[in-house]
């Protein structure tokens, strides 16, 4: 299945979900209050991110658990998606000198995609650490052990990052594909260097490092273009 499919599929599930969060009826604000309080004594915020899905109880045990738990870890993920997008995706298509995709709306759509893609790898290592009910509500909490993620983000920057280089090389000698799979992965590296500053909570040290790798993408491109030119 290739990606573009996957991502359908993904934003089709998050799109029943959030329908399901809007019509089933609203839970006890105080249970909920409880609930998150006990839950952050037990899994401190500088240790985990922490995912809370409380829905009222229906007909079906087996649904109500696998729904929350669906809930539970998109709550982890909306965390980081928000901040990300915001911070990162307005910088990148808004704020930075040597924009590596002129078009905002283009840009936009690009980085979105790389944050879905990206949550969703790391997100797998989160797990369902309690699943309860009480009265009519059936609840679940997921967690994301913070230095675990850190460090499965950081190999993957890693990765990205020496891709870029490596495509960069073959690059010069001329491989217009190379290019290309250059910028995907330098795009890939920044979301995920960003990803790692949310959840370390550390800020990044590397905004020159990538600063320098977007003028060498950008010095070929317009080399590349001088040469269609003729």
């Amino acid at each position: 299945m290739s990606k573009e499919a996957k991502r359908a599929i993904m934003r089709s599930m998050e799109t029943v979900i959030i329908i399901l969060m809007i019509v089933l009826p609203v839970v006890s604000y105080a249970a909920s209050e409880t609930l998150y309080e006990t839950t952050y004594l037990e899994y401190p915020q500088s240790l985990y991110i922490v995912g809370i899905a409380e829905m009222p109880k229906t007909d079906n045990p087996y649904n109500d658990k696998r729904v929350a738990e669906v809930l539970a870890r998109l709550d982890i993920a909306k965390q980081i998606k928000v901040r990300i997008k915001s911070e990162s995706i307005d910088k990148q298509c808004e704020g930075t000198t040597h924009k590596t995709l002129q078009d905002q709306r283009e840009c936009r759509s690009e980085f979105s995609a790389i944050v879905e893609e990206t949550v969703d790898e790391f997100l797998a290592g989160s797990r369902i650490v309690k699943h309860g009910d009480k009265d009519n509500l059936v609840y679940v909490i997921a967690v994301l052990k913070r230095k675990g993620a850190v460090e499965n983000i950081d190999a993957k920057t890693g990765a990205a990052v020496d891709s870029v280089k490596e495509e960069l090389k073959k690059a010069e000698n001329g491989d217009k594909d190379s290019l290309k799979k250059a910028e995907e992965a330098y795009k890939k590296a920044i979301v995920l260097d960003k990803e790692k500053e949310i959840i370390d909570g550390v800020k990044s040290n590397s905004a020159k490092a990538f600063d320098n790798l977007e003028k060498d993408i950008a010095h070929l491109k317009e080399k590349e273009a001088k040469v269609e030119e003729k």
